[in-house]
C-alpha cells in the first residue's frame, strides 16, 4: 500500500511540473526604483498600470512599454517559484501569449529579448526619440515594427492578461498577511 501511495505522490508532482528549464530575467538598471522584492514591484507597478488604471496608457506608449515589460518580468518572476501557491504563475505563463500578441510583441521571443526591447522602447518614448524607438522595437522581440509601435499607442491589456494579474497580486498579499 505504501509504494502505491509513494508512486501516486511522485506523478501528481510531475504532473504539477512543466519539466522544462526556470526562465530568468536580468531587470534593467534603473528599471525598478529601489531595492527589493522584484515580484512583489513589478506586479504592483504592472497592475497599477494595466488593471487599475488603463485608460491613463492610451497615447503613452512610452509607459505602455514600461507596463508591457513590468507584466514580462512579473510573470518570469511568479513562474520562478517565488510563491508558495504556483496557480498566479502558471496563469501569468498562460496569458502571456495573448498579452504579447496585443501589443505585436513575438510569443516566440525569449523574456529577456522582451524585456530588453521594452526598455529600450519606453526609456526612448520618454526622450521623444521615435527612431530610438523603432530602433528597439525589431524582431526578434517584436514581429513588425510599424505593427508594435502602433499597438503601445493604443494599449489595453486583453482580459486573460487582467484576471492573471490580479490572481498574482492577490497571492502575493495573502502571502505577505495583514498590514501592520
Amino acid at each position: 500500500m505504501i509504494p502505491r501511495r509513494i508512486a501516486l505522490i511522485g506523478a501528481l508532482a510531475l504532473a504539477a511540473c512543466d519539466g522544462g528549464p526556470v526562465e530568468t530575467v536580468q531587470i534593467p538598471p534603473g528599471a525598478l526604483p529601489g531595492a527589493g522584492n522584484a515580484l512583489a514591484q513589478a506586479t504592483e507597478a504592472a497592475h497599477h498600470m494595466l488593471v487599475a488604471r488603463p485608460d491613463a496608457l492610451l497615447d503613452r506608449p512610452a509607459d505602455a512599454a514600461y507596463a508591457l515589460m513590468l507584466y514580462e518580468i512579473a510573470t518570469v518572476e511568479a513562474a520562478a517559484g517565488r510563491l508558495a501557491d504556483p496557480w498566479p504563475g502558471r496563469l501569468m505563463r498562460e496569458a502571456r501569449p495573448v498579452v504579447r500578441a496585443a501589443a505585436g510583441i513575438a510569443s516566440e521571443a525569449t523574456a529577456q529579448q522582451v524585456v530588453d526591447a521594452l526598455w529600450a522602447a519606453s526609456q526612448a518614448l520618454r526622450r521623444d526619440d521615435e527612431p530610438g524607438a523603432r530602433a528597439a522595437l525589431v524582431p526578434p522581440a517584436v514581429l513588425y515594427t510599424e505593427i508594435a509601435r502602433d499597438r503601445l499607442q493604443r494599449y489595453t491589456l486583453p482580459a486573460q492578461g487582467g484576471r492573471a494579474l490580479r490572481s498574482l497580486k492577490a497571492a502575493l498579499e495573502r502571502e505577505a498577511g495583514p498590514p501592520r
